[in-house]
């Protein structure tokens, strides 16, 4: 039963270093690369300091389920929720003709309609970020450590990486990201 423990336990660490890298490709330093990181580089503030403090919270829900950690998981996951509803303050201030991530995406200030659908697709992630975020935590909660993975992977994979298709990656420099 021991034996089967820890194999189990090793192919979720295996399988969760390769997770980490995708989120977080500093990591890929830790392991003797010498690829130059820009993690967010360029990135106007707030966006920055939200962005970099999602991602460290996916990086703390990792390691709490490496460590089975569940109540630090479900702490990770909910803050995830919280911080999720400042993305759209944060992208879309009260004052479009101000806003540095329109000029840096090189969003025309007057083109509402372009600004109300990018409004209503972050909305959306949004809203699949905070579903996610819920089933780790819902997950962290019942103690299953594979599923609480499972969920944790689905988030990734369907949300985050998702955005950044879509968004991000569209207005970052490939020798940025």
């Amino acid at each position: 039963m021991k034996r089967e423990g820890f194999f189990h336990t090793s192919l979720l660490s295996l399988g969760l270093v390769g997770i980490m890298y995708l989120i977080h490709p500093a990591v890929s330093v830790a392991f003797g690369e010498e690829e130059k990181v820009a993690s967010h580089e360029k990135v106007v503030e707030p966006t920055k300091v939200l962005m970099n403090s999602i991602a460290d919270r996916m990086n703390n829900i990792l390691e709490g389920i490496l460590g089975g950690n569940f109540k630090y998981v479900a702490q990770e996951a909910g803050a995830i929720v919280d911080q999720s509803y400042q993305i759209i303050d944060t992208f879309f201030t009260s004052e479009p003709k101000a806003n540095e991530w329109f000029k840096r995406a090189q969003i025309d200030p007057q083109d509402s309609k372009k600004i109300d659908k990018l409004k209503e697709e972050f909305d959306e992630y949004v809203k699949g970020i905070v579903s996610s975020a819920l089933k780790v935590q819902k997950s962290a909660n019942s103690y299953d450590t594979e599923q609480t993975f499972k969920s944790f992977t689905k988030m990734v994979e369907n949300t985050c990486f998702e955005c950044h298709k879509k968004i991000r990656d569209k207005q970052i420099p490939v020798e940025n990201r």
